[in-house]
């Protein structure tokens, strides 16, 4: 399928599971990201960086993804576990009896991940600053803003303003703690100092981003199924069944599309035989989402089975993709999930107050609609959910 866009450019879409990978496995000089990064604002064109042109955008995004990986060895990934009690009972104190998960979780699951890659040192002293600033430019962002945000009337978007704010207090914050490990790290990989607050923005970005939404999509999943609470109480692993539920909610939420910039024509070779020319200077791409609902490859695919990768265990592909730009933090972002669920799980009542809202699509995730309001009382897990039955109310949600 493609798509012409009058005086831009062509975007093709490669649909079949061969096609996905076909995308996946480009090398950077042929299936560029540079131009596609280019496109969103903050990334690509609003926050300062030395060089303009998409080359330079890429190295520096490839760089990005080797300084994660960094941080995300498993020696390291495997510290975020102890490290999510104190912080989220921190923000659970603050909650109100009946919460909207969608505007109080994220915040504890931003602390987490962004005191697991700055340090406590310099998340003390930023990160209550940070979080309403991230959180903004990635949920504001969707295509139609996204190309506002090519115009004049970018002056008025809220996204531009908090991009401003974070250029400023991330250069305060390298000028003021230079000694940082997490700025450190950055310097360590090559990056020039005209860069440097750039990539801290990228990583953080990265950092923080998708493990907001997909625990917030986890818990949801968890809650508005009765079988899955029982599963989750009554398993003799929990961690290692709420690792399943975060790949279950992945797979069924992924990210929206996978594109790349052709720097040279490719020729593709569909299921059937037949053979489509590319040119170059289009970019061409996948849908997730489709690999994830193929019957042939997930059986009963709208259904939420976590038991599914019970005999799968590294779903990396489908979930967190492939070749040179495939996402580093799969194991990371499982730890960090699961354990958020768990621990909302271990020794509170948490119950939906209404069905779950409709989702919407943004640069590259999905967000709620409207507020997800949901009960929480203190003192009364899961086992005593499953005693003492679902409520009439959450029958009604789900």
């Amino acid at each position: 399928m493609t798509i012409r866009i009058p005086g831009r450019y062509d975007l093709t879409y490669l649909n079949h599971p061969d096609g996905y990978h076909t995308v996946l496995s480009l090398p950077t000089d042929h299936g560029s990201v540079g131009p596609v990064l280019g496109l969103v604002p903050t990334v690509g064109f609003w926050f300062p960086r030395n060089g303009r042109d998409p080359d330079s955008l890429q190295a520096l995004g490839i760089v990005g993804k080797r300084i994660l990986a960094g941080f995300l060895a498993p020696d390291r990934a495997a510290t975020v576990s102890t490290m999510i009690p104190p912080i989220l009972d921190a923000h659970l104190r603050g909650w109100p009896e009946v919460t909207d998960l969608a505007t109080h979780l994220y915040p504890a699951v931003y602390e987490i991940a962004g005191r697991y890659f700055t340090g406590d040192r310099f998340w003390d002293r930023y990160g209550a600053r940070l979080v309403p600033l991230l959180r903004p430019i990635a949920e504001e962002i969707d295509v139609p803003r996204a190309a506002l945000a090519a115009t004049p009337l970018y002056r008025f978007m809220p996204e531009y303003h908090a991009t401003g704010k974070l250029d400023a207090l991330l250069t305060r914050a390298l000028r003021d703690m230079p000694d940082v490990p997490f700025i450190q790290e950055i310097r360590a990989a090559g990056v020039g100092d005209a860069d440097l607050t750039w990539m801290m923005m990228y990583v953080l970005w990265n950092a923080v981003t998708y493990p907001g939404s997909y625990t917030l999509w986890t818990l949801v999943d968890i809650l508005a199924d009765p079988r899955i609470r029982r599963a989750i109480a009554e398993s003799p692993d929990r961690e290692e069944y709420l690792g399943w539920c975060a790949w279950e909610t992945i797979r069924l939420n992924p990210v929206s599309a996978l594109i790349r910039w052709l720097q040279k024509p490719l020729t593709y070779t569909a299921s059937d035989g037949t053979r489509y020319y590319i040119p170059e200077n289009t970019i061409v791409g996948a849908f997730p989402y489709l690999l994830n609902r193929d019957p042939h490859r997930w059986p009963e695919p709208d259904r939420y089975l976590p038991e599914r990768f019970r005999d799968i265990p590294s779903p990396r592909t489908a979930l967190f993709g492939t070749g040179p730009f495939g996402c580093v933090a799969g194991e990371f972002s499982r730890r960090l999930i699961a354990g958020v669920c768990g621990h909302l799980l271990d020794d509170r009542s948490v119950e939906l107050m209404a069905p779950v809202p409709a989702k919407v699509c943004r640069v590259h995730l999905t967000y709620p609609s409207t507020p997800i309001w949901a009960r929480i009382v203190n003192g009364a897990g899961d086992a005593d959910y499953v005693a003492r039955g679902t409520s009439e109310h959450l029958r009604r949600s789900t």
